[in-house]
This record gives C-alpha cells, structure tokens and sequence, in this order.
C-alpha cells in the first residue's frame, strides 16, 4: 500500500503531464522524476495504475518500451457515454491513426456487410458477413431493401388463398360436378405447419419464411374473411362464397387489419399511418 494519498498526486502527476504537447509518450522513469515520493517504481506504478484505470492514461508500445499518453478528461468523460462496442470501434479508429480505415477493404473480402435498418433507414449499419441480421433491423421477410413489398404480400395471401381452398373441399366429379364440404368428421384440413412446409416446396420464394411468418399471412386472410381455423385451431380451411360474401367488417376493410407488419406500425418507425400510402388510398375511396 502506497504511503501517500494516491488520487491526490495521481492528480499532480496527470497536471504536469498535460503540460506536455498532446501526443506527447511518458516512460514510467519520467513519471517517477515529476515527485520526489515517486522514487521507487512500485509507488510509481501506484499512480500510474490510479491513471489507467480512471482512463486519464492510455497504455501504449514503443519499439519494445510500454508508454502512457495522457488522455483529456474532455475525450474520457464522452468515452464514459459509449457502449462497449462502440468503443472497440473507436479504438480501432484512433489506433489507424490520420491514415483511418477503410470499411469497403473489408466488404470485398466479406468479412463484413453494410445492411439498411427500416427503423432508420439514413443510418449504415455494419456486421460480421456471416451474421443475419436481426427482424428489428430488417423488418422481416416483409421489406425490401427497408420498403414494405406490398406486391410480395399480395402474391403469398393469393397463393395461400387458392392452396387452401384446393385441400377444403372434394373434387368435383362426373357424378358431382359442384364441390360439396366434407363431412364433419373430416380432419385432413392442411395445418399451419403444412402449409409453411408447402411454402418451402414451392417456388413463390427464395425468401425462407418459418412458421411465424406464414402465420400472420393466415391471420390476414382470417380476418378477411377468406378462411377459417378449424379442427381447435390447428388447421385452416377455406369459407365457401368468400369472393362473394359481403362482409362489412372495420377491421378489416381498413388497411390495418390485415396488415402483416402491423406491429411494426407507429409514428417515428418504419411504418405509420401518416406515411401509409393504402390507408390514404382507403380514405380517399371511403369518401
């Protein structure tokens, strides 16, 4: 234990040192030279241990020789406001020095990639290239580029439409030209898992839609009116005379109710009712 106050002549030692030009090293000798009680190198280390660990020093190499550079308390206390992969980042930069670095060096040889973020679309976000990003950022399998793909939207809930419809009645037959309903004991509606799996066979996409993505694409369609859970929930069917049926319902005449991204939707993110292009067209109708 040191036989001084530490802070204290940390603090006289970090004063002399800021009288030096910015960039200028310090040896652990020269630190011991600025106070007679820093004769020895262990109540020297005392100090200059106090210093790194407040971020007052930085730790440096030349040649073979460990140095400190003074850091101002100005550059420690925005420091202090960075998260941790921030400052990795920062530190990266400053230790390229007035030579800086290159991110697109790194994109070519993909180590990493520069994404676009629906929640903010004027940011350059950069990850490992192996790495997917997160929902959060993309938005889902919904966005293009960070734009809602309303046509890629219409197309699957056509295609889910016309898929269900063939698995929720008989084929007709010379016998019975018109499909009737199967009997109430019927189980062989297809199933959410089914149905995803159909997806995955199919070429509608190259986009991998799970489960969860096909389940709000169903839920649209319930809440058009198109189609029915059945079986507990657990399988779909289509409604007979869904074209046709007149359902005024609120929900689902407006834009929102069937609106797979509907959760992403607020005011300041990447969707909201006063940018939304259908819920204007939809008024502009009404009226």
């Amino acid at each position: 234990m040191a036989s001084f106050d530490v802070p204290a002549l940390a603090e006289k030692v970090y004063s002399r040192c800021q009288q030096e030009p910015p960039n200028h090293l310090f040896h652990s000798h020269q630190i011991q030279e600025m106070d007679a009680r820093l004769a020895s190198a262990s109540d020297a280390q005392h100090v200059i241990n106090y210093l790194l660990n407040e971020g007052l020093f930085k730790i440096m190499m030349q040649g073979r020789d460990t140095v400190f550079k003074v850091v101002s308390k100005e550059v420690v206390g925005k420091l202090g406001a960075l998260s941790s992969d921030e400052l990795i980042i920062y530190e990266h930069i400053e230790a390229a020095g007035r030579e800086g670095i290159w991110t697109k060096s790194l994109e070519n040889r993909r180590f990493i990639k520069c994404i676009k973020s629906v929640k903010n679309p004027g940011r350059k976000i950069y990850m490992l290239y192996d790495l997917q990003p997160s929902i959060d950022v993309t938005g889902g399998p919904w966005f293009t580029d960070a734009e809602l793909d309303a046509e890629f939207i219409d197309s699957l809930l056509l295609a889910l439409e016309k898929y269900i419809q063939s698995r929720s009645f008989p084929k007709p037959t010379s016998n019975q030209p018109r499909s009737v309903p199967y009997p109430a004991s019927y189980t062989g509606y297809p199933s959410l898992s089914q149905i995803t799996q159909w997806v995955k066979n199919t070429d509608l996409t190259e986009v991998d839609l799970g489960e969860q993505d096909i389940r709000a694409l169903l839920d649209v369609l319930v809440f058009d009116g198109k189609i029915e859970r059945v079986l507990g929930g657990t399988a779909y069917k289509s409604v007979r005379g869904a074209k046709e049926a007149d359902s005024a319902n609120g929900l689902t005449e407006a834009p929102c109710g069937r609106c797979p991204v509907f959760a992403l939707c607020e005011e300041g993110g990447p969707v909201s009712a006063s940018k939304c292009v259908y819920w204007k067209e939809w008024l502009d109708a009404a009226i």
